[in-house]
């Protein structure tokens, strides 16, 4: 009678497993914003108070003629779908300047395709969601230049609310090529803050 009772309970209990099974496996979007500081690789810029300033052979040059930059901003938005098992695919797009200026000087355009991989699954309902991302990232600046490159990153959802969560992210862009006209860094680490909705 005991195994009996066992084997009726497992079986009741069955359906349950399932539907939690299939709701941890259920297909879930999510969409992000953010904005960040970044610290970047920045070589020597011109100081822009020179431009079109003639020195002549022999001449001392202004101490300030040149300086280095190492920081900077990184703003942007974007999605992912968690497909299964908390792994997923996105999308994102951002922008990224050598300064806070936002006027276009040496920045950078961002758009990047990425695996994702969420540690608690697609339906998580913990308070902190871990989780890792890096992909491709097509990098575009003035004069319709392009190049490809790589990012990788991974960081924390806060969920606050039930349908949204404080971001908080680390995310390294690399294999920028510097050249004339494109950009003044090569690489740069973001260091992330915003919202994630679901």
């Amino acid at each position: 009678m005991k195994k009996f009772i066992g084997i009726a309970a497992l079986l009741l209990m069955l359906p349950a497993w399932a539907s939690a099974e299939d709701a941890n496996n259920a297909v879930q979007g999510q969409f992000y914003f953010f904005a960040a500081p970044i610290v970047s690789n920045t070589q020597y810029v011109a100081n822009p108070a020179y431009y079109g300033v003639v020195f002549l052979p022999g001449q001392p040059l202004p101490a300030d003629l040149n300086f280095t930059k190492r920081g900077g901003n990184n703003t942007g938005f974007g999605g992912e779908v968690l497909i299964r098992n908390g792994v997923g695919v996105g999308v994102e797009f951002a922008y990224a300047g050598p300064d806070w200026s936002y006027d276009g000087g040496g920045a950078v355009g961002v758009g990047s395709v990425n695996a994702t991989y969420h540690f608690f699954g697609n339906k998580s309902r913990k308070l902190a969601e871990p989780f890792l991302t890096g992909g491709y990232s097509l990098y575009y600046g003035q004069r319709t230049t392009t190049q490809s490159g790589f990012n990788l990153g991974g960081g924390v959802n806060l969920w606050v609310f039930k349908h949204a969560a404080l971001r908080l992210e680390i995310r390294d862009q690399g294999g920028i090529h510097y050249f004339d006209g494109f950009s003044p860094f090569t690489n740069f680490a973001a260091f992330r803050f915003g919202m994630t909705f679901r």
